[in-house]
């Protein structure tokens, strides 16, 4: 059922739980973000998967307009509840942890694909980006709410401290754009930093060999990031340093510079040698 939210304080209160920070929970109550995330989110596809969803801030208005929701919730009494206040409503709530489902599962769900939603605790941000870079040709879309400080990582340019891994598959691999930010005050318990919310539209033309190997190279480039990339570790090499610097070279990499000046694009050239060898 899509009805108006209450103060998650309060219903959190009715349910006899608590926020718990050990899962970074943060739960959404400006009406006015939740309708410009479900915008965003109807300009992709559906159906919906649903990362974290808490009290269902996000999952009513979702849901709303007929298209099914798989809400992924880890929190066992979050997830009770979710069930009883969406029963008959259109959305499936799995108690899991997103991590862990194996791919098999969402393609079993997904069969034709969906898009992703969540609110994401920092703590698992990287992990389940990653997981997203794996499940790109089943969820080839995302809206994502991140801590502030993590969607500049992602959508940082070469040459800074906030450029990192992240940064280069982002770019790389999809087109992840920041669309507004959203203030601490807007959850219950407010975190300590404001949050951001971010598309991601993954491109279609990167076979898993090329990503793998992109992972590989962009690993080891940003492994000890203070030396320059001739130091860099890379046991992956049988020829060690001497190969990895002559394979900077052919992409047209100088092995005398640090891994933060390398723009997405030479990172790719890299990662295609290196998937040739």
């Amino acid at each position: 059922m899509n009805r108006p939210t209450e103060h998650p304080r309060k219903t959190l209160a009715a349910l006899g739980l608590a926020a718990r920070k050990a899962l970074g929970q943060n739960f959404l109550h400006d009406g006015n973000v939740v309708r410009k995330i479900v915008v965003l989110a109807r300009a992709f596809p559906p159906p919906y998967l649903e990362i974290g969803p808490g009290l269902g801030a996000l999952t009513g208005p979702l849901a709303g307009s007929g298209v099914p929701v798989v809400a992924v919730e880890v929190d066992r009494g979050l997830a009770a509840h979710l069930r009883e206040r969406f029963a008959g409503a259109g959305v499936d709530v799995m108690e899991a942890d997103f991590l862990a489902v194996p791919a098999g599962e969402w393609r079993r769900r997904f069969p034709g694909g969906g898009t992703v939603v969540g609110n994401l605790p920092y703590s698992i941000s990287s992990p389940v980006l990653l997981r997203l870079v794996e499940l790109r040709g089943l969820f080839p879309r995302a809206v994502l709410m991140l801590q502030r400080e993590m969607v500049e990582r992602l959508c940082a340019s070469p040459g800074g401290k906030e450029y990192g891994i992240l940064s280069v598959y982002m770019s790389v691999l999809a087109e992840a754009r920041q669309e507004f930010l959203v203030r601490r005050t807007c959850f219950h318990p407010a975190p300590d930093v404001d949050s951001a919310v971010l598309t991601v539209r993954f491109f279609g033309d990167f076979p898993d060999e090329l990503v793998a190997a992109l992972q590989t190279v962009v690993r080891a480039a940003f492994a000890q990031r203070r030396k320059t990339l001739r130091n860099a570790p890379v046991p992956f090499l049988p020829g060690g340093s001497a190969e990895w610097c002559g394979l900077l070279a052919s992409a047209g990499i100088d092995p005398a510079v640090r891994a933060e000046r390398v723009p997405p694009p030479a990172f790719l050239a890299l990662a295609r040698r290196f998937a040739r060898m």
